[in-house]
């Protein structure tokens, strides 16, 4: 009798295991169609200035950083400046916004519910301690057995939480309208970025429209040790009918092309090379590629290799290029170098998973700046040469369009906070996503005030409003001892 029972035991265990299983990250495309899916061009505008071209970039650091970056959107919200046509906001001008890690869960609820946004976020996650919940949800006794399950993990975990108590089970399909939100993880075998897009999901021969938002906001997040990887299908062998982007077929010639070109087209071509196969795509954190979400806007205002090329707007009808990054980096105190003794293994892993990055991060910023420095050197010069040509040939133009455009780069940081208490203070917070109502207050504040405080966001709106002038920034003292309760002591903030 025994014997005849264990079959079944185990047959129900495999049916029980089975049934808790996740639904699969991602769906198969049925068929190719490069007009179709969750993409810049498809989304619905809400009028904004056609002129004016506004990117934003939130970067990684768990509840910090979405707090962070919730501050600047309402700074955003609040600057105001006058048209013919009447008022308007900066944030009614945001047309892309490019998040990675905590920065995501700002931008991808905004894109999803922009009507209560300001009303519901901080309910729905900044005052919410995420990572009580996932213990809650990995210590329930039927979660383990989908632990026990192949092909269900950590990571599942945490996107059903997500999607049941953030995200209310919306997919990218579900974003109708502008801004394109630009969710990033990290390919674990290239160490590049993998956007939540069509474009990239292309590639894969995979519906993106059809993948769950906390999914991607997940993998956006999945820091390595805390959460498992998350694994996507590519049914690139199964095909679509998928035809690559003209700049993707001239770009695997490498004696035609820059490297930096090259190597990302290699890159994405792997994704549909038959040798070696790749039919399951790992992702970690977004921040592992680019911790502040710039990378990919970098590449889309100074060349044509993306959907959503910006420099292909310029001068028709873009006038104005603003991009406004959000870098919620941290310096806590270290007292290494005053002991003998080598720093241990927490502090090594530490500084491997964020060092190097925070100086990438540093780069990648100042090609930005650099990049709309020659951009304007460029027009001035074709400009000038116009104008000497027409002292004697009046007719005179030199060919293609000269675009005029005006460019802003700017990265609101706690470094550019005056006041030592409060920027040692902000320095400090954990990276968690679990943090005090106080310490989510001031970050939303401290955000708000580096946006109103900036030089470079005033010279944005004085080009666009002469007489605007920023509203008031001031933060409570007490609030900085409510949220760093010990801020005379070296930066030890707890």
């Amino acid at each position: 009798m025994r014997g005849a029972l264990r079959p079944l035991l185990a047959g129900a265990l495999a049916v029980t295991l089975g049934a808790c299983a996740s639904a699969p990250a991602n769906v198969k495309l049925v068929r190719h169609d490069p007009d179709a899916g969750y993409r810049y061009a498809n989304l619905a505008s809400d009028d904004g200035s056609e002129e004016l071209f506004v990117i934003l970039a939130f970067s990684g650091g768990g509840t910090r950083a979405a707090a962070f970056s919730f501050g600047v959107m309402e700074g955003l919200r609040e600057a105001a400046y006058r048209t013919a046509e009447g008022e308007r906001r900066l944030l009614d001008d945001v047309d892309v916004i490019a998040s990675v890690s905590g920065g995501s869960f700002t931008a991808a609820y905004y894109a999803l519910f922009p009507g209560t946004f300001f009303a519901d976020f901080p309910r729905d996650f900044l005052h919410r301690n995420i990572e009580r919940a996932l213990v809650w949800r990995a210590l329930r006794p039927w979660n383990w057995l989908r632990l026990a399950a192949p092909g269900f993990s950590r990571i599942h975990l945490a996107a059903e939480l997500y999607d049941e108590t953030v995200f209310r089970h919306k997919t990218f399909g579900d974003v109708a309208r502008k801004p394109f939100v630009i969710v990033n993880a990290t390919d674990m075998t290239l160490g590049r970025r993998f956007e939540f897009t069509q474009e990239q999901f292309d590639l894969l021969c995979s519906d993106v429209a059809q993948t769950k938002i906390a999914t991607g906001v997940a993998a956006s997040s999945a820091f390595p040790g805390l959460l498992s990887p998350l694994t996507l299908r590519n049914f690139a062998a199964e095909g679509c009918g998928y035809r690559p982007p003209e700049w993707l077929e001239s770009a695997r010639v490498r004696e035609a092309n820059p490297l930096a070109r090259y190597a990302r087209a290699r890159d994405l071509w792997s994704y549909q090379d038959p040798a070696p196969a790749r039919p399951f795509i790992h992702l970690l954190d977004g921040g592992l590629a680019d911790n502040i979400g710039l990378r990919g806007p970098y590449v889309a205002l100074g060349s044509g290799d993306t959907e959503w090329s910006v420099s292909a707007k310029l001068g028709n009808p873009v006038r104005r290029v603003v991009v406004i990054t959000a870098n919620a980096k941290t310096k806590p105190f270290k007292d290494w170098d005053q002991r003998a003794s080598p720093p241990g293994l927490l502090d090594v892993l530490g500084f491997v998973a964020s060092g190097p990055m925070d100086n990438y991060s540093f780069d990648t910023v100042q090609l930005v700046r650099d990049f709309f420095r020659q951009q304007a050197q460029a027009e001035r010069a074709r400009a000038s040469c116009e104008r000497q040509m027409q002292k004697i040939c009046p007719d005179a133009r030199l060919p293609g369009v000269l675009s005029e455009a005006a460019y802003h780069a700017i990265e609101l940081s706690f470094d550019g906070v005056a006041d030592e208490r409060l920027r040692r203070c902000l320095e400090n917070l954990p990276t968690s996503f679990a943090l005090k109502e106080a310490q989510v207050t001031l970050l939303r504040q401290a955000g708000r005030a580096l946006l109103m405080t900036s030089k470079d966001v005033l010279d944005v709106m004085h080009a666009l409003d002469p007489a605007w002038q920023p509203s008031g920034t001031t933060i409570d003292p007490a609030l900085i001892g409510q949220a760093c309760p010990d801020p005379a002591s070296r930066g030890t903030v707890r």
